[in-house]
Order: structure tokens, then sequence, then C-alpha cells
């Protein structure tokens, strides 16, 4: 059963004990992501994440690594539109010293302006590695296309605005954004729920800040972007707006995109790959981006057949509103099921759960909550949720030879 404290400073902490597993992972959220980057310096919240790791508290670069790496954990977390995540996984006996150490790092950063300029260059590498990664790149091509500013920003960054950060920019960040009524820390695993909040009081108790600047509201875009690229291959993104995690009909929105790129039995498989060969890779994943719900899907085509797969994809995508079979039901509900019985057996996956869901909905849904959302839907409810959410409003990026055309 999930258990929630809120500190006196207004840091959430949110824990779901499991009896059953050995080890315990955490997931720090803070509200500091690529939307709160200053203006013109896009990429200062990758940096910053980077250079906490670089000396904290009483430890310089190389100890506090070596402290970590000792301690078992397997670091993880990212930056998103809204949130910088710190998280990480080891055996539960050393939880509390992995968390005493990150308020260290959360709180207590050196922010050095030697280890500084090592961060900007690996943020300028990574971005480099775009180049080898079109997948990648469409994908933030497209959300940069589909979402308005600031949310739809490039979480690695621009190189141009990276290369005119400062370290005194950092510390101003890292002051503007890290507070803790704009944090969530979720713990899953063999814990102990009062154990976890006597620490947790212990070590993030002091912790005072200023809130972070409120953004505009989140809207969407519906553009045509291309980016010429000489390669042999084409890469298409293309998004649209759909439901968020708070409305009532988020698990059949979920499941319509199931039915669309759920396995190989799925529509966009079938008809754009598997019967007409007009592209290697194509699927559709639905994605929650800051309070904005969204279908992103990707196809990779060859130049003569790119046009023509876009065009089928986006028929596909209309044809949906006609209704879904039974069949067509019954896998995507089993897909679902599957993730969501692999999801309850990682820590890691569940404590990144219970923290998105605290900041979304305020509350952390069971597992069985879910199940039983996906298990009872009905093929006459999907009829009608189709019928009367019809995709559209699309957003296309292309990396290519030649730009493609909107279907009509």
């Amino acid at each position: 059963m999930v258990k929630i404290h809120i500190l006196d400073n207004g840091m959430s902490l949110v824990v779901e004990p499991m009896a059953e597993v050995s080890s315990a992972a955490f997931s720090f959220m803070v509200l500091a992501g690529a939307a709160y980057d200053p203006a013109e310096r896009t990429g200062a919240a990758t940096v910053l994440s980077e250079l906490l790791f670089r000396g904290a508290g009483p430890w310089d670069n190389r100890a506090l690594n070596e402290q970590l790496d000792a301690l078992g954990l397997h670091r993880q977390g990212g930056v998103s539109s809204l949130h910088s995540t710190f998280a990480g996984a080891l055996m539960s006996e050393r939880l509390l010293e992995v968390l005493q150490m990150h308020a260290e790092i959360l709180l207590h950063p050196h922010l050095e302006e030697d280890q500084f300029a090592s961060c900007k260059t690996l943020a300028l590498q990574t971005l480099d590695s775009l180049e080898d990664d079109p997948r990648q790149k469409i994908s933030l091509l497209t959300k940069e296309q589909f979402l308005s500013y600031p949310f739809g920003r490039c979480v690695l960054g621009e190189r141009k605005d990276i290369g005119q950060l400062s370290a005194e920019e950092m510390k101003a960040s890292w002051a503007e954004c890290f507070n803790p009524a704009s944090t969530i820390l979720a713990v899953a695993g063999k814990v102990d729920f009062d154990e976890i909040v006597k620490a947790t009081e212990q070590y993030f108790g002091a912790w005072r800040g200023r809130p972070c600047r409120e953004l505009p509201e989140v809207s969407c875009q519906s553009n045509v972007f291309h980016e010429p690229n000489d390669g042999a291959q084409v890469h298409i993104g293309l998004m649209y707006p759909s439901l968020h995690y708070r409305h009532a009909d988020y698990y059949k929105a979920l499941t319509a995109v199931s039915v669309l790129s759920g396995g190989m039995g799925s529509r966009l498989f079938t008809e754009v790959r598997e019967k007409r060969g007009l592209c290697y890779s194509v699927g559709a994943k639905h994605k929650i981006i800051g309070r904005q719900g969204a279908v992103y899907c990707y196809a990779g085509s060859s130049p003569d057949k790119a046009q023509e797969a876009l065009d089928v994809m986006v028929a596909e995508l209309v044809r949906l509103t006609e209704g879904i079979s039974q069949d067509e039901l019954d896998r995507a509900k089993a897909g679902l099921r599957a993730s969501l019985i692999m999801q309850g057996e990682s820590t890691s996956s569940r404590a990144d759960s219970c923290a998105g869901d605290y900041y979304h909905i305020g509350r952390v849904r069971s597992l069985e909550e879910i199940d039983a959302a996906i298990t009872s839907l009905t093929v006459d409810e999907m009829a009608d949720f189709v019928k009367h959410n019809q995709p559209g409003n699309f957003t296309i990026a292309t990396i290519g030879p030649k730009e493609l055309k909107m279907p009509v």
C-alpha cells in the first residue's frame, strides 16, 4: 500500500513498500526541466544535472562517484520538459546512505568552474551524437514543432546556447529551480515507511528555497517541418494531441494506440510495413509531455517510398475512428496487461510511476486499479471513444533528401 508524507517545507515523499523483493529504488523529481531553462540558454538543465554529480558536500567529483559506486547504486534519471529526475536502484539495506548522499547533491552541490567546462563539452558531444541517431533526433524535432514554447525546447540543448552558458548561470538556475516544495521523492522496494520518513525529515527537513516561476499554459501546434539530409533514409515523425493521465478516458486512449502499434499484428505494422513494404520501421506511442497528452508516430523509409508511407500511416490513424474489432481489443489488452505485470515486478518502474502519478493526479494508482480499468473495456466503449476522438491537427517533421507533403 502506497503511503504519502509531506514535509513542513513542502517536499513530498511517496513510498510503496514491496515485501517480496530485496532491492529498493528511488526517484527524485525536481521541477527543473528544459522548459525552465533561461531564455537563449536551452540545455542548461541538462548541463546542470551532470554538474550536480561533479562534487557535493564533503566529496569532490571523484570521491562522490566512487562512494556511489561502492554502495552498489545503479544510477538512472534524466531531463524532461518539466522535470530533472535523479533516480537509482540498489540493495535495500544501503538505501538510506544513498538518500543522505543525494541530500548533499541536491542541497549542497559544489558547481565548480573547472567541472562546469567538462560538463559543457559532454553536452556538446551528446548533441553531436544525434547525427548518428536520427531516430532520436526526429523525435526531438517533432516535439519541438508540436508544443508551444517553452515546452518543446530540446532537452539536450542547442549548440549556440550551450556554448554561451556560464558557471554563474548554472548556480542561478540551481538556486531558482531546486527547492523542496517542487520536489517529489518516491521510494519503492523492501523499505519501512516510518524509517524512510524519519530519514527524509533528517536529511531534507532544513531545505529551503523560493518557488519556481510560473510557466504559460501549454498548447499544441500543427506544423510541417523538414530538415534536409542527403542520406539514403527518410525519418518521419508525426505527433497529434491526445488525452492526459487525469482524463477519465485515458486508458481508452492508451488502448487505441496499442491497437495501432502493439506488436506485429497491429495496424501500422500490418498495413504500412508488412502489406505494402513502405518502411523498415513504424510504430506509435502515447506520451505525456508536461501536462499535455500526445500520440507520437515514427516511420523510417526510403526517399522513393516515404510520401506513400506517410500517406498510409495517416490513413490508418483516421481509419481507427471506424471502430476496433474484438480480436484487436483482446490483443491490445493482453499487451498492456503484460507491460503492467512487468512494471509491477520492478522497483525502479514502481518508483517512477509513484512519482509521476503523484505529480499528475495527486495520488498513486494501484496496479489493481489500472488492471481493472484496462480489463473492463468493451468493443462498444472503444467504438464510441474512437468515433469522438479522431486524430487530427498533425505536426509532421522529416529528415531526408526532400520535404514531404501533409496528407489530405
